[in-house]
């Protein structure tokens, strides 16, 4: 088999894997190393800075090295539109470190294009498009709807503000309890939203707070605390929380001890009210 003839078959597996995603997709016959920058009558081609992931060299090298080894198994994704400038430009969507792997390693572009509507639709399929090859953590996400949503912005912010697990940060800002994987599955569709801001983000420094009472433990651990007082805190109108702190100071060995035994904390908090 010619290289060009397995360049052809690579993009057509590609456009059937990906068929939900890339319903308008048109099969293209690839850039080369020449005219990548150049291509359709010289219109540059871009990334999307702030909404894809930064290039990670480390990763540009694994994807050299394993195209040396098998050859080139998937393609770019490309797509041309205005509303990011205002005039028509070419971008890459999916593939920035496939780019560069094949550019490192002086090989042609393979690509498929699709249609974008608008912002929205950009975030969703890129989104879709690292969902599927599960390459993007839940930062990225954070970032990439961060463009679109104000929400997803606030979010950041106080992810940065709050060590506090991630998932747990945005279940409490949605007024949700602690389902972790509910939570990061609609942070990924670009359905998350903050509700009762003011007052879930003093129940986050009620938890900060708790938390330097006694030594960080394990994940489970803290999140079995963290659970345990946002029940608590939720399911008391009267909580005073200075109060709280001052009781829990006075018994902080008993409290270390039942963050150790599963189902103690919530007594042991309603006694501390």
């Amino acid at each position: 088999m010619t290289y060009s003839t397995q360049q052809s078959l690579i993009i057509n597996n590609k456009v059937l894997k990906n068929n939900k995603v890339m319903k308008k997709s048109t099969l293209v016959t690839g850039f080369t190393k020449e005219n990548f920058k150049q291509w359709l009558g010289k219109k540059p081609v871009s990334f999307l800075a702030g909404i894809n992931r930064p290039i990670d060299p480390a990763q540009v090298t694994k994807l050299a090295q394993s195209i040396d080894a098998i050859g080139v198994q998937r393609t770019l994704v490309v797509a041309e539109f205005a509303f990011i400038t205002g005039k028509k430009e070419m971008y890459v969507i999916d593939g920035q470190h496939l780019y560069h792997a094949l550019m490192r390693n002086g090989l042609d572009i393979p690509y498929v294009m699709v249609e974008i509507k608008d912002k929205a639709d950009l975030v969703e399929k890129i989104a879709l498009l690292n969902a599927s090859s599960k390459s993007w953590c839940t930062q990225d996400y954070i970032t990439a709807w961060s463009c679109l949503k104000t929400d997803y912005v606030k979010l950041n912010e106080y992810l940065n503000r709050y060590d506090i697990e991630k998932s747990l940060t945005a279940s409490i800002l949605m007024n949700n309890g602690t389902d972790g994987g509910n939570t990061i599955r609609t942070i990924k569709k670009g359905e998350f939203q903050i509700i009762n801001e003011e007052g879930n983000v003093k129940i986050l420094d009620y938890i900060t707070d708790l938390l330097k009472v006694i030594p960080r433990q394990d994940r489970v651990r803290n999140r079995y605390v963290c659970r345990e007082f946002l029940n608590f805190v939720r399911s008391c109108p009267d909580y005073n929380h200075e109060r709280f702190m001052n009781n829990i100071k006075k018994v902080k060995d008993d409290f270390k001890f039942a963050t150790q035994q599963e189902g103690r904390l919530s007594d042991f908090f309603y006694k501390l009210k």
